[in-house]
């Protein structure tokens, strides 16, 4: 089996190909983005001047009751998230077209790496893992399949939605990751986003109080087994983390001990992992750098969480 690539020679390999293979396939695609940015903007333009028509209509040449007023105001919110979306939904399309080209060859640049799109398969391990609150429906963007110093990993790019009567709410968006462990532990500890109230996603998991007065005031534990997540959440582990939301700018993190995996939420509003901006030539450089990094950070996770050896965390 070949050794694992270095963080270095990977970045060295991508800036090759991307040099040599990447940038001079992806020229012939400048016409289309040209093309997409062209629809793009008049598609989003027509929408969002369509919202500014029915605020004028209603604020300056219509005597319409308040509560009418407040339904054109309604209406002119949709119309310009329909503005946002319709620019999105065709950016993605075209980034979805080039991604089917190119990952491949970006992913052979990691060594073991896979991606894909659709639909991930085994989505009840993070219920069960009590890692994500309780949702009705979800939405996947990237999803990666790799392995790095003999630990299996797993990337998913997501959101998850909640319903309400008429109205939903995102419980979720970001990426979470799954890490097989070298550590032997049976129970379920999770950890949030610290909480006024603490409360328990399951009843089955019980608030637990670490010694660490700054990591309580920023994290709620909650576990099955207190004696094992006092193992598995050492001064150091708690470190790592902090260091962890910091480095990913995520809007927050939470995490999960479960079946002998770890799972990571990073929870962030960012469209990680996005390529193809209609705004710039289709094969500028910086994009898929950034894409390449945002990847390899991922994978430092097993580096940075020390995954790969039986000692504690």
């Amino acid at each position: 089996m070949p050794e694992d690539k270095t963080y270095q020679q990977m970045r060295n390999e991508f800036q090759k190909v991307f040099s040599e293979k990447l940038a001079p396939a992806l020229e012939q695609y400048d016409g289309e983005r040209k093309r997409n940015f062209v629809w793009a903007c008049i598609c989003s333009s027509f929408w969002a001047l369509a919202g500014c028509f029915i605020l004028i209509v209603a604020f300056f040449l219509s005597p319409e009751s308040d509560s009418d007023k407040t339904n054109d105001i309604k209406f002119a919110i949709f119309l310009f998230c329909l503005s946002y979306g319709t620019w999105y939904g065709i950016k993605k399309n075209f980034e979805g077209k080039i991604k089917k080209k190119i990952m491949n060859t970006v992913c052979e640049c990691f060594g073991n790496l896979k991606w894909e799109t659709g639909v991930y398969k085994k989505i009840e391990r993070f219920s069960l893992a009590h890692l994500i609150p309780a949702y009705d429906s979800k939405i996947y963007d990237d999803i990666f399949y790799g392995k790095y110093k003999d630990v299996n990993y797993e990337i998913i790019e997501s959101e998850f939605i909640k319903k309400a009567g008429r109205y939903s709410s995102t419980v979720f968006k970001g990426i979470i990751v799954k890490l097989d462990m070298n550590k032997n532990f049976k129970g379920n500890t999770v950890i949030w986003p610290d909480t006024v109230m603490h409360t328990s996603p399951t009843s089955k998991l019980k608030h637990t109080v670490l010694e660490d007065t700054l990591f309580e005031k920023e994290y709620d534990v909650f576990t099955d087994d207190e004696v094992e997540a006092r193992y598995l959440i050492t001064p150091s582990f708690m470190e790592r983390l902090n260091e962890m939301e910091t480095a990913f700018t995520a809007d927050k993190v939470s995490c999960a001990f479960y079946n002998k995996h770890f799972f990571v939420a990073l929870h962030t509003k960012k469209d990680l992992f996005s390529i193809c901006s209609l705004t710039k030539p289709v094969d500028d450089s910086y994009q898929y750098f950034q894409m390449f990094e945002e990847i390899l950070s991922i994978i430092k996770l097993i580096d940075h969480f020390k995954l790969d050896q039986r000692i504690g965390l």
